[in-house]
């Protein structure tokens, strides 16, 4: 493990698993039925410093999936047919795929059919790097198995017309080993770089790495939101930096930062105040 302390996988205890086996239609069980809804939110991220050759480029971000006893196969196969209508040129999937490291291996194990144009990227978060430590490698495997490309300390750059786009993403922040010199070593070489770590935790750490940052946009989740927010305010955060990077859009160090809601839940089965979230980002330079 890293320097930064551990974060433990919260699994569903057993009110959170009593409160799955309620009907979610029901208006008095709000919060069930906000926790199982899927609302796409399109976005137009314009930014004069992206090479002309990407205009027009659509990515598709989702992240905390969290499969397993809050989100069933039925909702898994619902999502996947949601994102690849959206017909994206590259998806992205920001970690937190079941409840731990185990589930993750058969989340993977399970080839879900993620389809995009041009790539599906994928990074692990902190419910994916539980022990035991020789997961990574066989998820990573399923990953490239699903047709899937694994980003664990790692850039994958997408080149057209001489300009190059990068996508980095590190192992997971607290889990993991983590390796920011590296992918911003490897995305200084490119055009235009977008950063995808499971967590904006990491983000102070990556600003304090060099300035400019070594990327202009940040992909992020984790938070949930806040799952359960009030007025922006998360009163129990899943982020070390509360409610800093709780949820939307944040612009610091000339760079643009995106928190998603996700998709699923973790603890307990239920939102308020933060609608989960699929994301069509498309890129225009002016």
């Amino acid at each position: 493990m890293n320097e930064h302390k551990t974060k433990k996988a919260k699994k569903p205890g057993r009110l959170g698993k009593w409160l799955a086996l309620l009907p979610a239609g029901c208006a008095l069980l709000y919060p069930l039925y906000l926790a199982r809804q899927l609302d796409v939110v399109e976005k137009t991220y314009i930014n004069a410093a992206l090479p002309r050759a990407f205009q027009g480029l659509k990515i598709a971000y989702i992240s905390d999936i969290h499969w397993g006893t809050f989100f069933s196969d039925e909702r898994l196969e619902t999502l996947i047919e949601k994102v690849n209508a959206l017909e994206a040129d590259v998806i992205v999937l920001g970690g937190d795929y079941a409840e731990d490291a185990d589930g993750a291996l058969r989340f993977w194990q399970k080839k879900p059919g993620f389809k995009a144009n041009i790539a599906t990227l994928a990074v692990f978060g902190n419910h994916d790097r539980t022990l035991p430590e020789s997961h990574l490698p066989r998820i990573q495997r399923a990953m490239k198995q699903s047709g899937v490309i694994p980003l664990v300390n790692d850039v994958w750059t997408l080149e057209k017309k001489g300009s190059t786009l990068a996508f980095s993403g590190i192992d997971d922040y607290y889990n993991g080993h983590p390796d920011l010199r590296k992918v911003a070593r490897l995305s200084a070489k490119t055009d235009f770089s977008i950063f995808l770590p499971h967590t904006p935790d990491v983000l102070p750490d990556a600003f304090a790495l060099s300035d400019p940052p070594f990327f202009r946009l940040a992909l992020c989740g984790h938070t949930h939101g806040g799952q359960v927010a009030l007025f922006g305010w998360a009163p129990i955060s899943s982020s070390d930096l509360g409610s800093r990077y709780l949820s939307g859009w944040y612009h610091e160090h000339n760079t643009d930062i995106l928190v998603s809601n996700g998709v699923g839940a973790s603890d307990m089965p239920v939102r308020l105040g933060a609608r989960p979230q699929i994301h069509l980002i498309t890129l225009q330079c002016e």
